[in-house]
């Protein structure tokens, strides 16, 4: 008998408008892509060195010079590992592409919830929406997406007038992470034409597409989702019985596995399951109304953990009060892919709030719609499942609250002044995160920005390590007396330009992390054991994944977004960027005494005004005199 995952990638063709086209002809220029480079051994030793040097004694430094020499030498494994590397660059267009998505995502055995997923929270609609409404305009705009993707008008994002890598967003409708025991697997369900609403429990399929292959009006979509809700309703207003199944994607991936293996043994859960995971994503319908970006935004990261399948590419959550937010998991897409879709959903819903608003709810009974109703799934759950269950639900719950998060929602302003005291908006942010962090705890440690590599095939992310000694230098000086304004504007302007040194050797390609991790998987291969990676330095610095503070700046839009932090003491910081303010997540572990998501967010606060106090007093920022009209 075919495994689930095979009858998924061997499921009928519905219809051609529903198929993406490969990723060479939706987007031509993919073929005109470089290859990924593979940097020099002797230049990642290098730069190495250089982000180590603010965290090591100078006992401890001569160490690591030591193991480099010992590792670079002529003849020393680190040569041989490199070669390995080359001949692997020399046959694959991106030599670290299959490694990096095994190892950072698919053989993770923890949870993805929380730890991976990330979420995001849309801005208001700035007119007063039901939920169903509301779900309505994003789903509109989400099949508006998929159809231009799929007929080729999506142009190619750019960076600095040159396309970037665009694969990813092919990669995002109907995709899943199936839990596999040892290493799970993405299966994408190409022509899936449903979608998942989660309510209460409840699991509902929702056709979206006509028997012709087209999408489904926006009225009609309001119809369709009415009607489902209707059958997610608990029955005489009690509370409902359904079991909270979706929790069980919350657990260790093992664990998943082999619940997954349990379910699939009865016929009826097997159907079931391929309705969820074929789906072209999910909908929670929260029975939740925040009226601030701290309840959104806790609701979307995890809230009880409950409605969210963790394992699908995305999850719209919608709240009772017309709010909206995502759910995103992290391996198949990373995350300003889903940013630049849902900022494109974003201008599609505002273009269409008035059409939505005009149906009232009566209407929407009477509607014809050319599509087969929404069908609830039905499990058959044994006690074992059931009390798996009960476990799961613990776990995520405990998960969930150990996530300590505060959104700052900074009004005093935003990338207008920083632009015109001629410093980069993000590297300004990250300059500020680490103030925050030396006042807050009078030491420095290992930052991670992202930074992304799609100049080239393939390409995804590699690591903008932020931390230097011009960093430090400049942390040290705004809290010294002795030094006037314009010295700590010095000190700035110079941990900003190696900042960005570091950012451009990323984007073209000469980033280190993936390189160091290519050394490590190659040195695996080998059957070598490099002292370097052993090193106490190593994962000080942040090798392995062991980035202290992790940081990320989804652009300079409306839509925010967060994640828990890399490592047990750590903190997550991920900001947006608008003309005159800024919204920042930050993110800390309940469970670690030493560390403090208030403590940050108030030190970021601080660390902010006092910059741009300091820039003013400095001179940079004062308007630009202008001639007098007289």
């Amino acid at each position: 008998m075919a495994s689930f995952t095979e009858e998924l990638v061997s499921a009928p063709q519905v219809g051609t408008a529903l198929n993406p086209p490969p990723e060479e002809v939706a987007f031509p220029h993919q073929t005109d892509l470089p290859p990924l480079p593979l940097p020099s051994l002797a230049d990642t030793c290098d730069r190495y060195l250089d982000t180590v040097r603010p965290l090591l004694s100078e006992t401890e430094l001569l160490h690591t010079q030591s193991l480099l020499a010992d590792f670079c030498k002529e003849g020393g494994v680190g040569n041989q590992l490199q070669q390995m590397l080359e001949e692997r660059a020399g046959s694959e267009r991106n030599w670290i592409e299959e490694w990096w998505e095994q190892l950072a995502y698919l053989r993770t055995r923890t949870t993805m919830a929380v730890h991976i997923n990330w979420f995001g929270v849309m801005p208001e609609w700035g007119i007063r929406m039901t939920n169903v409404q509301a779900a309505a305009a994003m789903l509109n705009g989400l099949l508006e997406f998929r159809t231009g993707l799929h007929a080729g008008k999506f142009p190619p994002e750019t960076l600095m007038g040159n396309p970037l890598d665009m694969h990813q967003f092919l990669r995002v409708f109907g995709t899943t992470r199936v839990p596999q025991e040892g290493q799970d697997e993405i299966v994408q369900v190409a022509d899936s034409q449903h979608i998942i609403i989660m309510r209460e429990n409840a699991m509902v399929s929702v056709p979206l597409y006509t028997a012709a292959g087209a999408p489904l009006s926006l009225r009609q979509l309001q119809a369709q989702l009415a009607r489902a809700l209707e059958l997610a309703a608990p029955p005489l207003l009690e509370k409902s019985d359904n079991e909270p199944l979706s929790v069980l994607t919350s657990l260790p991936r093992d664990e998943w596995a082999a619940q997954r293996t349990s379910l699939l043994a009865d016929p009826s859960n097997a159907e079931a399951l391929q309705a969820v995971e074929s789906a072209l994503f999910c909908i929670s319908f929260e029975t939740g109304a925040p009226t601030t970006k701290q309840e959104a935004a806790e609701a979307c990261l995890c809230g009880a953990g409950r409605n969210k399948w963790f394992d699908k590419s995305f999850t719209v959550v919608i709240f009772e009060n017309g709010r909206g937010g995502l759910n995103a998991e992290h391996t198949p897409v990373d995350a300003m892919t889903i940013v630049s879709m849902f900022m494109s959903v974003n201008e599609s819903v505002r273009a269409s709030i008035r059409d939505v608003v005009a149906v009232s709810p009566a209407d929407l009974l009477s509607e014809h719609v050319p599509a087969p109703p929404p069908a609830k799934v039905t499990w058959s759950l044994s006690a074992p499942l059931l009390r798996t269950m009960e476990h799961a639900s613990v776990g995520i719950a405990r998960l969930g609250g150990d996530v300590h998060m505060r959104i700052l929602e900074f009004a005093h302003f935003g990338k207008r002044f920083l632009k015109s005291t001629r410093l980069h908006p993000d590297m300004f942010m990250q300059m500020a995160i680490q103030l925050a962090y030396f006042r807050l705890h009078g030491n420095f440690v290992a930052t991670y920005e992202t930074g992304h590599t799609r100049a080239f095939y393939h390409g995804r992310t590699d690591t903008i390590r932020t931390l230097s000694l011009a960093s430090c230098d400049f942390a040290r000086s705004m809290d010294d007396a002795t030094l006037a304004p314009h010295q700590r504007l010095a000190k700035l302007m110079a941990a900003c330009k190696v900042h960005g040194e570091q950012m451009k050797r990323v984007l073209t390609g000469q980033g280190i992390d993936r390189h160091l991790l290519g050394l490590m998987v190659a040195a695996h291969l080998a059957g070598e054991s490099p002292a370097l990676f052993s090193d106490p330095a190593f994962k000080r610095s942040g090798g392995g994944g062991n980035f202290t503070i992790s940081t990320s700046n989804v652009g300079y839009t409306p839509l925010f977004g967060g994640f828990s932090p890399m490592t047990a003491d750590g903190y997550g910081v991920c900001y947006a960027m608008l003309e005159g303010r800024m919204n920042v997540a930050v993110t800390a572990w309940r469970s670690e005494p030493t560390t403090c998501a208030d403590r940050m967010h108030d030190a970021l606060v601080d660390a902010l005004v006092d910059m741009q106090l300091m820039c003013k007093d400095a001179g940079a920022g004062a308007p630009t005199p202008t001639a007098s009209k007289l």
